[in-house]
């Protein structure tokens, strides 16, 4: 995301930071110990006071974490007869305060009548309970993302695992309809949805990628087909491949060269953490090197691209949940060297506490530096990994 302009510098940075451990980079908070199964994250400023809060998605609420103390809000209970499973939370309107959206009625093998999407209304008082919209659906909800269009307008996209009917095992039948969503977060509007895609069978999770304050953002989509840019102008999208491997994760960033990366967790809920490097991101993209920076995850589910140490380019933290009891779950950080043809393990930022479902990363305090901020499947819990890194 940001080019350095200190080679010098960023190399005796990144040697140091090699044989850094986590009590050097992190001080971690657990602010909630007693959630359902954390599905979803977000970091927006709910109420308007300029301090991003934390949103999280529950099995059977919606909450929000009140920056700085972290007093614990819900603004929604139960809406369905099975699990919530996805948030989207973001100001669309200016006002300095987030709207949300919310997925839910999970039920991965059902691709005929299981899914539902809300938009939740807050009312003067955010920290009482905001009255849902329910919206159109897809089955098999999954995942959701506000979108910037031209200009100030956002809209919202949904996506399934599953296109409708289609082999909840092998992906095999109807494709996936990724749709947007032309609506408000007031619910003035009539939810009427456009097609962004419908070529995939099974995808997982999909990253927004910016494109400069006057174009709509694109979508960086991972599927059992592989990892796809979508980009606006046609309905549906135009899309284009950038990797053939299928894909669970996906998120995109800036090396020291300047030049993109994209990191997926390969296959979906998989083993194996891989950057690809590319000399652009767009229908140009040439693709320069496929790098696997670890194999032995079990259920990797969690991923962010971003300055963590603050060298001027982008690291990788992943985390996976592991699947039984006695699994090893975690967190890692991983930085590469100046043209991404190598990357190293700066620490494992938790190994153990942490059975990660999802994770976000943004700077909660304003120093500057950016938090990583993780919910748990089996542990349970949301936890602040504070930065105390030492930075330029």
């Amino acid at each position: 995301m940001f080019r350095t302009t200190y080679p010098a510098l960023l190399a005796s940075l990144l040697a140091t930071a090699s044989s850094l451990s986590a009590a050097s980079l992190v001080r971690p908070q657990t602010i909630d110990d007693q959630i359902g199964i954390g599905y979803g994250l977000e970091l927006t400023d709910i109420n308007g006071d300029g301090r991003d809060d934390i949103v999280l998605v529950d099995k059977d609420n919606v909450a929000w974490y009140e920056n700085p103390t972290w007093e614990k809000h819900i603004i929604s209970g139960h809406l369905t007869e099975r699990d919530h499973v996805c948030v989207a939370a973001r100001d669309i309107d200016g006002d300095g305060q987030a709207e949300v959206a919310i997925g839910a009625q999970w039920q991965p093998r059902d691709t005929e009548n299981s899914g539902a999407v809300f938009v939740l209304r807050a009312g003067s008082n955010r920290t009482q309970m905001w009255p849902p919209r329910e919206l159109h659906h897809e089955p098999t909800v999954h995942r959701m993302h506000w979108v910037k269009a031209a200009g100030d307008d956002y809209f919202l996209t949904v996506l399934p695992l599953h296109g409708r009917g289609n082999d909840a095992g092998t992906g095999e039948g109807t494709g996936i309809k990724l749709l947007g969503y032309h609506t408000p977060a007031s619910g003035s509007a009539n939810g009427e949805t456009f097609l962004i895609n419908d070529q995939f069978h099974k995808a997982h999770n999909y990253d927004i990628v910016a494109r400069g304050p006057q174009r709509s953002e694109a979508l960086l989509t991972a599927s059992m087909e592989g990892v796809h840019l979508l980009t606006p102008g046609t309905e549906p999208w135009r899309s284009v491949r950038l990797s053939r491997e299928g894909a669970g994760e996906v998120r995109h960033g800036e090396l020291p060269n300047g030049k993109p990366f994209v990191a997926s967790i390969e296959p979906i809920h998989g083993n194996e953490l891989v950057v690809n490097t590319y000399t652009s991101i767009d229908s140009q993209a040439q693709h320069l090197k496929r790098t696997v920076l670890a194999d032995d995850y079990i259920q990797g589910h969690a991923l962010a691209a971003a300055d963590f140490l603050g060298i001027g380019s982008d690291q990788i933290i992943a985390g996976w949940r592991g699947g039984r009891p006695d699994d090893p779950v975690g967190i890692q950080l991983y930085r590469p060297n100046s043209d991404g043809s190598a990357w190293n393990l700066v620490a494992d930022i938790d190994s153990g506490n942490m059975a990660c479902e999802d994770l976000k990363v943004g700077d909660l305090n304003g120093d500057g530096r950016p938090e990583i901020v993780a919910c748990g499947r089996r542990t349970k819990n949301v936890v602040i990994y504070w930065n105390t890194s030492a930075q330029p």
